[in-house]
């Protein structure tokens, strides 16, 4: 392979190893490296899809590998750092005649040799799709390759090729796995393997069909290596549910090398995300690694996909996170990785996912929490789990300026030439639509031990370049999680739980409980905590606690910031049971749907209350039993409409927020529904002068009927006139007969 660009500025290749022996051997103390562009062409073209590459036998041996405009046209860039990260010199890499690349990815085996892969195709009608391997033994001091892995693709169009080696030291290491999309619509799920360290490539298999019913299979598949050497390729598939597709993730496993899959499972359901503020295309992509280290972790299966946090299409998106500890046969619930708070209509996509040396979970993101309103300018950020993935940090900013989508857009923005500008490269072919405001597919993380290496594509110059930090995994403050904020709490001894901020050997918490939220005075204070989910040894009382926490990093004796403050209530009293007030028992009830009111049952936490009304006094289940739930007034006006003239029965329980109950009454009221009563013109459920006077206004100076009308028609022979008036007065004053139809 040769550096083209370099080539094309006047050095040879022996000076540029030359050069970077020479940075390798008096390059400084390490130290961390802030936001660097890699990419050093100057051009206004866009940078984007980059990943990462340590050598895990040489730290400061840093690679990166991306989507390159620079002349145009799509190629790929390759940047080399050999000190850490700190120095950096880029070219192209070179292309089999009349084709361009894409796609770019970057890998490495367990003995340190490092693989780009990119995908190759024909500039001319896009009628020719490939992928090419490079390889290099020493750190990219000579190369092999490029090797061509399918051959023969024509007809079809080959995206999104994922490459996973298998570093286990197991029957199968060495082994190298590539995953695919195969086009055109309906699309194939691809795989192919190579066991001779990608000189050599099987005749690729399907892994994923259509769906009968014409459906495509599905999007970016990406493959997996667990620490017994299982295969995993996962993607973003369609679920046919009743004529109408589902986004999820679907996965299939192989036991025996890459030879043989299991047929497609869901293991999770995505509601589906197309485009961000600003214009930024999001891919329901998976991003998976697996922890084959000797830790407490090892075997675990991780999985991380921004999803819609809404049912509606494209609502703001959540990074996802879900484990599998049994070799994917199960996988936990999800998990949200980013911190901002819930509500917002803030974005966060392009997840990517790596288990370092040491068992510990990076996810690394875009996230456009920083520009309210609007929400569309993007940062890079950072979570760490040291728990096997039960709780996630605090997020980390790695951008330290937010990127504006606008300037994403080839031409739309062009600032100064950018920093570490050598000269502009003159396209000698025709150019290409670039999409430059998608920003792409992916971005990149990698790690050796706890300095982590970050890779992505950022618009603070006018144009997308590719950008670079790394950093030691910081004391972050801890993030809370239970009890939750403003909640209330069953028992008078609490557990706490926040986000374990390192190693757990190494990481040692304080928690501070106070009925102040200023925490002038603390009430419980708990010091060297070495787990980061802690019961209180005293108990509380029954008020409001503010609580806080902190993390001591025992080896460099440093202190991470206070977590955010958060409250609860203990609570540990049930309500008392409400005291039944209307329908009376044993009453008479004319309304078609009676309202109920009964006492209120004041307490520390809000309380609720459940209504049954029945024709039975046990309430069985059946057409004339009714529950009313979640009412948080003390009364109800019923929305059902009751039988005529039959006995009811109600009662009525409290809830708390803290989840205390109260049983029922221990009789329930009876009343008999009656939907009106001759006579009662008024309708006030009793016969008196009021009626008569009513049905005197009605009669005789147009007041209102009685309602219903019936009710009226005290004599009971079909009208309602002055007869009924001498009825009801012979029935209220002189001990008449009453009403009796």
């Amino acid at each position: 392979m040769s550096f083209s660009g370099f080539s094309r500025n006047g050095y040879s290749l022996p000076a540029f190893f030359a050069f970077l022996f020479a940075v390798c051997l008096f390059s400084p103390a390490r130290a961390d490296v802030g936001d660097m562009m890699i990419n050093s062409d100057g051009t206004t073209e866009i940078h984007n899809m980059s990943q990462i590459w340590v050598s895990p036998n040489d730290s400061n041996v840093v690679m990166i590998v991306w989507r390159d405009f620079r002349l145009g046209y799509r190629r790929v860039g390759l940047g080399v750092s050999y000190d850490d990260g700190h120095t950096w010199l880029d070219s192209l890499l070179t292309v089999p005649p009349d084709c361009r690349h894409s796609d770019p990815i970057i890998r490495g085996d367990r003995l340190g040799n490092a693989y780009p892969m990119t995908m190759v195709f024909n500039r001319w009608g896009y009628d020719y799709f490939d992928f090419n391997i490079w390889k290099t033994t020493d750190n990219g001091a000579s190369w092999s390759g490029p090797f061509f892995v399918l051959d023969d693709s024509t007809g079809y169009e080959e995206d999104k090729e994922f490459l996973a080696i298998d570093r286990t030291g197991g029957i199968y290491d060495g082994n190298m796995y590539v995953a695919w999309t195969r086009f055109p619509n309906p699309t194939i799920m691809m795989f192919t393997r190579s066991t001779t360290g990608g000189t050599s490539w099987e005749d690729p298999q399907v892994v994923a069909s259509p769906d009968t019913s014409g459906g495509g299979a599905g999007h970016y598949a990406f493959p997996v290596v667990d620490a017994d050497g299982n295969v995993y390729v996962a993607w973003n598939g369609w679920l046919l549910i009743e004529e109408e597709y589902y986004s999820c993730q679907k996965m299939v496993k192989s036991t025996d090398g890459g030879q043989n899959f299991t047929d497609p499972e869901v293991i999770f359901m995505t509601n589906y995300v197309e485009e961000a503020p600003g214009g930024i295309r999001i891919y329901n992509a998976p991003c998976l690694d697996a922890d084959i280290t000797n830790g407490p972790y090892r075997g675990n299966i991780y999985l991380a996909v921004p999803a819609g946090v809404d049912v509606e299409h494209n609502s703001p998106s959540d990074i996802i996170f879900l484990k599998s500890t049994d070799g994917g046969g199960s996988w936990s619930s999800p998990t949200r990785v980013n911190d901002d708070p819930e509500g917002p209509p803030v974005y966060q996509f392009h997840p990517w996912l790596v288990v370092n040396e040491e068992g510990v979970i990076i996810i690394f993101f875009y996230d456009q929490r920083n520009d309210p309103p609007l929400y569309e300018k993007f940062d890079s950020y950072i979570a760490f789990s040291f728990d096997g993935g039960e709780t996630f940090t605090s997020n980390f900013r790695v951008s330290d300026v937010s990127s504006d989508p606008e300037y994403g857009l080839t031409g739309s923005s062009t600032a100064d030439l950018p920093k570490r500008t050598n000269h502009t490269f003159v396209s000698t072919l025709e150019s290409e639509n670039s999409e430059g405001m998608i920003l792409c597919n992916y971005i990149g993380v990698a790690a050796y031990y706890d300095q982590v290496h970050c890779t992505w594509t950022d618009t603070r110059d006018g144009n997308q370049n590719v950008y670079y930090s790394n950093f030691g995994i910081p004391l972050l403050p801890p993030r809370l999680f239970l009890p939750q904020d403003e909640t209330y709490q069953l028992t008078l001894y609490p557990t706490f739980k926040w986000a374990a901020c390192g190693h757990f050997d190494e990481v040692t918490y304080n928690l501070e409980i106070s009925t102040d939220s200023t925490f002038a005075t603390i009430d419980f204070e708990y010091t060297d905590i070495d787990t980061n989910i802690f019961t209180a040894g005293t108990p509380v009382d029954e008020v409001t606690y503010f609580w806080r926490v902190k993390a001591h990093r025992i080896p460099d004796d440093t202190l991470s910031d206070y977590s955010e403050v958060w409250s609860f209530t203990a609570d540990v009293t049930a309500p008392d049971v409400p005291t039944l007030l209307s329908p009376a028992d044993s009453s008479i009830v004319t309304a078609f749907s009676p309202d109920f009111r009964w006492t209120e049952e004041s307490k520390g936490s809000p309380v609720f209350y459940t209504l049954q009304v029945a024709d039975d006094s046990l309430f069985p289940a059946g057409p004339e039993f009714y529950e009313y739930t979640d009412i948080y007034d003390t009364s109800f006006a019923l929305p059902e409409t009751l039988t005529d003239s039959t006995v009811y029965y109600w009662r009525t329980k409290a809830k708390d927020e803290a989840g205390h109950e109260s049983v029922w009454q221990e009789r329930p009221f009876q009343f008999t529904a009656i939907h009106f009563i001759v006579g009662d013109a008024t309708g006030d459920g009793v016969i008196d002068v009021a009626d008569v006077m009513h049905l005197i206004n009605y009669l005789f100076i147009e007041g209102s009927p009685p309602d219903p009308l019936e009710a009226g028609d005290a004599n009971c022979d079909g009208a309602v006139d002055i007869a009924d008036v001498m009825y009801l007065i012979n029935y209220v004053f002189i001990e008449g007969p009453p009403p009796d139809c």
